[in-house]
């Protein structure tokens, strides 16, 4: 199975759902039955197919992938996630690690305030409450152990300047255009008439352009968009700021010239370039905080998949590949 550098997690959106499904049969199974043992940690079918159940639902529309094979390799990503997080609970723990139990306690707070007056949480309470601090005192391990592995140190400057130098792309500020707009609204629901309408509105504003009016002057008395009371000025927009068609057109624009009349998802609009700037490598000391940061974060995740490869590597790890690549219950 392939390697992944991240625990399995459910966000807190799915945790009810993962408990609801431990007392909920999916479908028929030998769950005390050994899927894998990760070192002398079981898992068994029952607690995986618990968490391919959870995963799906929180992936896919329909809680299931729209193919057998699909559902095969969402199946084998699970195991791999499952697998890491008992390889990270393992190493926390021979850490002599601890998580944060008062936070564990706020959250389960929070659960029986909102859930306390179910009729399950009622009937079923303790049991999930339990399941709960299990999961959390889990996840909470794995953040402690995450947050100590991904902490650096600061790097020398040498080696801070080398990466700058290595990654001119992570602190070059990209290329804009100053544009200002004339903008005809129009509601995107609205019938032909009205968009013809606006059409003809905008060939009579460029033929006053055309005339040598004022671009700002009739930003202001004609536009709609939240530029107008500024002459219609955008300020500095990069590349995917605008739709691709008014993107295009401005493109072929020099400095003061405008475009033809462009069909947009507001209405009509007509746009003027006033400056268009290249893009350009930030100073080093402009961006030193910065790229200290991105150092700090890359390495602390290289530091984060380094640990889970060696602990693949180092530990016994067995898996019931038949039963893997089976889909239990699946019906197409």
């Amino acid at each position: 199975m392939k390697s992944q550098s991240f625990a399995f997690r459910l966000p807190p959106s799915m945790v009810m759902a993962a408990l609801a499904s431990a007392w909920t049969p999916l479908w028929a199974t030998d769950g005390d039955e050994v899927f894998a043992q990760v070192d002398d940690v079981v898992i068994t079918r029952d607690e995986f197919e618990r968490e391919v159940y959870s995963s799906a639902r929180q992936t896919f529309y329909h809680g299931r992938p729209p193919s057998a094979e699909e559902f095969v390799e969402f199946r084998r990503d699970v195991a791999d996630r499952l697998i890491d997080r008992k390889l990270l609970l393992l190493e926390a723990k021979r850490r002599d690690l601890e998580p944060d139990r008062a936070g564990i306690d706020a959250r389960i707070a929070s659960y029986e305030a909102r859930y306390g007056d179910t009729e399950r949480w009622q009937s079923e309470g303790p049991q999930m409450v339990a399941a709960l601090r299990a999961r959390f005192e889990e996840d909470g391990l794995i953040e402690v152990l995450e947050a100590d592995v991904r902490t650096v140190a600061a790097p020398a400057p040498d080696d801070l300047r080398d990466f700058y130098s290595a990654n001119p792309d992570l602190f070059t500020e990209p290329a804009q255009n100053r544009v200002r707009v004339i903008l005809l609204g129009v509601p995107p629901s609205a019938e032909a008439p009205v968009w013809q309408a606006a059409r003809d509105e905008a060939e009579r504003i460029m033929e006053r352009l055309r005339d040598g009016g004022s671009f700002e002057e009739l930003a202001r008395l004609h536009s709609s968009d939240q530029s107008a009371d500024q002459g219609g000025d955008m300020g500095y927009l990069h590349s995917g700021m605008l739709s691709p068609v008014a993107e295009e057109a401005i493109a072929q624009l020099a400095a003061g010239e405008i475009t033809e009349p462009i069909k947009v998802l507001e209405g009509m609009a007509i746009f003027q370039l006033t400056e268009r700037k290249a893009e350009e490598l930030q100073e080093f000391m402009n961006v030193r905080d910065r790229a200290e940061e991105l150092w700090k974060r890359q390495r602390g995740e290289q530091q984060w998949k380094d640990l889970v490869a060696e602990l693949r590597a180092e530990t016994r790890v067995n898996v019931d590949t038949d039963y893997l690549a089976s889909i239990p219950g699946y019906a197409q």
